[in-house]
């Protein structure tokens, strides 16, 4: 379940640092406007007598247009016009975003934690020797949708023309655009779409936990920028990685240590990573091109 959160939203974040080559760090907290966006979508269903299975893509569906929408905003009235500056305007916009909208939210619910009504009782009982595993209903949700998120981005990226013009951007913007590619639009429709996959995340947070907290967007903007980066610079298999890597070091440490500590060990390990292996884990080691064979 944790890894169905930080796979999604390394997966944002590696779509955009791919193609704008660029640090971007409010991602944690468009994550954190579409769980409340689907908190209050799911609240309403439920005001209006549906329950289950009905609550869950409604709050999905409202998390995922609303952030696309988000996200495709950013994109012109923010980051377009910086996105060819020299320097680091790009990051400091982006912590500049990440305080509005965290702000935004914070008023929006009164500064308090939303919580989710349990939808749902049992789930699936494994009788393993040592002792039972019982998966909830909410988690075979958050798992199902985490997968099929995933398996939609691997499938455009790698047979559309849409995810064709996305790799070509990436390669090189100058080059794709001399072929007759539009690179703003490719721009804007990559913003919304790593903006969909980040609400993806928060619906994971509403369903998974049941709550929602305005203040979660920075520590989830640093896993999932971690996430991607030890998997490799700008990598989709890399994001996959990185974010399944850092779920399994979380889960044995809260198995094996004391849960106050978790974070520190796992920046701990992802600093010592970046140190040993700076192009991450499944990145190509960067050279001049003097040195090519």
């Amino acid at each position: 379940m944790l890894a169905s959160l930080y796979v999604t939203l390394a997966l944002a974040y590696a779509l955009l640092q791919g193609i704008t080559n660029r640090i971007i760090l409010s991602f944690g907290d468009v994550a954190s406007f579409g769980a409340v966006t689907a908190f209050t979508a799911a609240v309403w269903a439920l005001f209006q007598g549906l329950d289950g299975g009905g609550v869950y893509v409604i709050g999905l569906l409202a998390g995922l247009v609303a952030a696309a929408a988000l996200g495709r905003l950013l994109h012109d009235a923010v980051f377009s016009p910086l996105l060819k500056a020299s320097g680091q305007p790009v990051m400091i916009a982006s912590i500049g975003v990440s305080i509005v909208l965290m702000e935004g939210l914070r008023l929006a619910s009164q500064s308090r934690d939303l919580w989710l009504p349990p939808l749902y009782d049992g789930g699936l009982r494994f009788d393993l020797e040592l002792y039972p595993v019982i998966i909830g209903v909410p988690q075979l949700w958050v798992m199902a949708v985490a997968a099929l998120a995933v398996a939609v981005l691997l499938a455009v990226l790698r047979w559309t023309g849409a995810g064709r013009r996305f790799r070509a951007v990436a390669q090189n913007p100058l080059m794709a655009s001399l072929c007759g590619v539009d690179t703003r639009a490719v721009f804007a429709a990559t913003f919304a779409a790593a903006s969909a996959l980040a609400a993806v995340s928060g619906w994971i947070i509403t369903v998974a936990y049941g709550g929602v907290s305005f203040a979660m967007g920075l520590v989830l903007g640093f896993k999932a920028m971690f996430a991607a980066i030890i998997g490799g610079f700008g990598r989709v298999e890399g994001a996959i990685a990185g974010g399944l890597f850092l779920a399994a070091l979380e889960t044995l440490w809260t198995a094996t240590s004391p849960m106050l500590w978790r974070d520190v060990a796992g920046f701990g390990v992802i600093v010592l990573i970046l140190i040993l292996k700076p192009e991450g884990l499944l990145g190509q080691p960067l050279r001049r091109d003097s040195e090519a064979p």
